[in-house]
């Protein structure tokens, strides 16, 4: 019968023993001891792999109406980034923009809106109805209307007048609602100025009506006077919307809100990747 060399200590034995008569190793690969203790092995894993931080999300401005092709959409830096004339997101043919008109401050999955420096302001469309401020503006339609609560209403004369203001004029009355149309230059236009509790805006036959506006719904929006003194702006199913000015500042953006920048419509699209 064949011998068989012990692995530990080299001394040659019967192929039959199972261990060294001299060390006492095994002889045969079925008696080594495992290098590693069973309980020392970690169990394999059992939750998913660890993954590495995940993609930002695109998000980007679809242009609804405005100075370039409706449609035709435009990506958000990440960090800030402005609209304007002359900016990052840039619209040389809106001659409604400035050069650096509004300030976006995207975050991988969010986009806000830190910074106003355009003269003519932000709007967003309404998605519900919405309290606002004396001194907001609503753009419905084409028109550009500041509210005013009765509290707010101004009341003095244009300087330059030499009659005594205290026996010039019509007795002020003290409105619920104060709306006035803003003209081109900020030049007052048509006024609704009453104690009722709300003021109907639309095309024809109402409290403030704009017959000659396109973009006017026949029914388009209502301003109410709250019981706690605050002016809700409601959208009654308009075609087009209701915006109102962004006002305070950072202003969060969500998908598929629709903001107006000078002439440019967009809406704002976030896609999770």
């Amino acid at each position: 019968m064949p011998n068989i060399n012990c692995p530990r200590c080299g001394t040659s034995w019967p192929q039959a023993y199972q261990f060294c008569g001299r060390c006492g190793g095994p002889l045969h690969a079925a008696n080594l001891a495992p290098s590693v203790p069973i309980s020392a092995i970690p169990p394999p894993p059992t939750g998913p792999a660890p993954q590495g931080p995940l993609p930002a999300a695109h998000i980007r401005l679809v242009v609804l109406r405005g100075a370039v092709s409706e449609g035709a959409s435009f990506d958000v830096p990440p960090g800030q980034a402005a609209v304007g004339r002359q900016a990052e997101l840039a619209f040389p043919g809106d001659a409604l923009l400035a050069t650096r008109h509004l300030v976006f401050d995207r975050s991988p999955e969010t986009l806000d809106i830190v910074g106003i420096p355009g003269p003519s302001g932000v709007f967003r469309r309404l998605r519900e109805p919405t309290l606002v401020r004396s001194g907001d503006v609503v753009f419905a339609g084409e028109q550009y209307l500041l509210v005013r609560s009765g509290d707010h209403v101004p009341h003095e004369v244009p300087a330059g007048n030499d009659i005594p203001l205290e026996t010039f004029g019509t007795p002020l009355p003290s409105p619920r609602l104060h709306i006035t149309q803003l003209l081109t230059g900020g030049l007052p236009g048509r006024v609704v100025s009453t104690d009722k509790e709300a003021v109907a805006v639309g095309r024809d036959g109402h409290d403030l009506a704009f017959p000659q506006d396109r973009f006017m719904s026949g029914k388009h929006l209502r301003f109410e006077a709250t019981p706690t003194g605050h002016i809700q702006v409601i959208d009654v199913g308009s075609l087009n919307g209701t915006f109102v000015r962004v006002n305070r500042l950072p202003a969060r953006l969500h998908k598929g809100d629709e903001i107006l920048v000078g002439s440019m419509l967009f809406r704002v699209e976030i896609d999770p990747n």
